[in-house]
């Protein structure tokens, strides 16, 4: 699972009006193949550590097949996923130095570890929110029975597919990765993947198809709603898109992807205060992640807010030097102070 979407910032080019003007593409945020395979602060040093750990619950008890994600922790990326075994361990090798958060995922709750790895093994051991282990069923805080009946070959291809993507490696992630839909092609973690790979390669349709598969196989599984709001967005289909990212929300309300895909759906419609309500959200959630500045950037430009959108302009690119959405925020800028200037 790619909440943060392999999350991953996906590099679609979006043909909206507004995407059109330097609008950020739908994952420039964390959940995409491309920005997903640097660790955090990758400045081309290779030492690597490891990290691992144990998912237990409040009980003590070992928690078998949870979903536990490798965060960037600066920008929210998710780097890696893998799921506990049946002694409910975890880990993450190749790891570069840097600052990470770990998260443990089991329907929609959540635990999570910031932590620092060097060149030594880390361990970092979370405890999910419940006494014991959920059952199975439909309930919000039930743990999706979709889940349960992945075949465990299944996740160790996906798992490898993650690992190859986290490297760079995309056309052995995409082998793995079709290996484990032949294993089980109800796979809504797969589907949802695959549909972030065709929308990095502009394949909407196909994308939308493996989305709303991944939905019906698992209509608790609230990554899959975020990026078909991403697609939606994408398509212009910005009243559709609100509705699968609010259900997405529903599921995930800690998601700040959700939010931030929800403000470029407002931003769409031209409902600029409301994208800047969903903006707030997700900074309050992810406070450090520069693209957040740059959308509100954009949206205050709408609200003709010129000196606070100049202010949120120039932090991004105190952050941001380089880059087309670099080059477009100092254009934005630059218009900014000069409507800003006027009577």
């Amino acid at each position: 699972m790619f909440r943060t979407l392999l999350f991953l910032s996906i590099v679609t080019l979006v043909a909206v009006p507004c995407f059109a003007q330097g609008f950020p593409p739908p994952f420039q945020s964390g959940i995409s193949p491309s920005q997903a395979m640097a660790g955090p602060n990758d400045h081309g040093f290779h030492q690597a550590g490891s990290i691992s750990g144990t998912v237990i619950n409040l009980s003590g008890d070992p928690v078998k097949s949870v979903q536990v994600q490798l965060q960037d922790a600066s920008t929210g990326t998710v780097l890696s996923s893998v799921y506990t075994n049946n002694s409910g361990q975890y880990v993450f090798s190749g790891v570069r130095h840097g600052s990470y958060e770990v998260m443990a995922f089991s329907g929609v709750r959540q635990t999570s570890d910031r932590i620092e790895v060097g060149s030594w093994p880390v361990t970092a051991n979370l405890r999910m929110p419940f006494s014991s282990k959920p059952d199975d069923g439909a309930g919000q805080n039930a743990v999706s029975v979709a889940q349960y009946r992945i075949p465990e070959k299944a996740r160790q291809e996906f798992s490898k597919a993650q690992d190859d993507l986290s490297r760079h490696k995309i056309e052995d992630g995409e082998k793995h990765l079709e290996r484990a839909l032949e294993i089980c092609p109800n796979y809504a973690d797969a589907l949802t993947l695959r549909g972030i790979l065709e929308l990095s390669a502009s394949k909407t349709d196909n994308a939308m198809a493996d989305l709303q598969k991944a939905i019906q196989s698992d209509g608790n599984y609230a990554l899959a709603y975020t990026v078909m709001g991403a697609a939606l967005n994408s398509s212009r289909k910005f009243d559709e898109a609100i509705r699968s990212l609010e259900r997405g929300e529903s599921l995930a309300p800690d998601s700040w992807q959700t939010y931030f895909e929800m403000a470029k759906a407002y931003i769409g419609k031209s409902d600029f205060a409301s994208a800047i309500r969903q903006l707030d959200h997700a900074q309050s959630l992810t406070p450090d992640f520069p693209m957040l500045r740059y959308v509100r950037g954009f949206a205050l430009m709408g609200l003709k807010q010129y000196q606070q959108a100049a202010t949120e302009l120039q932090a991004f690119l105190e952050k941001v030097q380089s880059g087309p959405e670099s080059d477009r925020a100092r254009q934005l800028l630059s218009q900014a102070q000069q409507l800003g200037t006027k009577p």
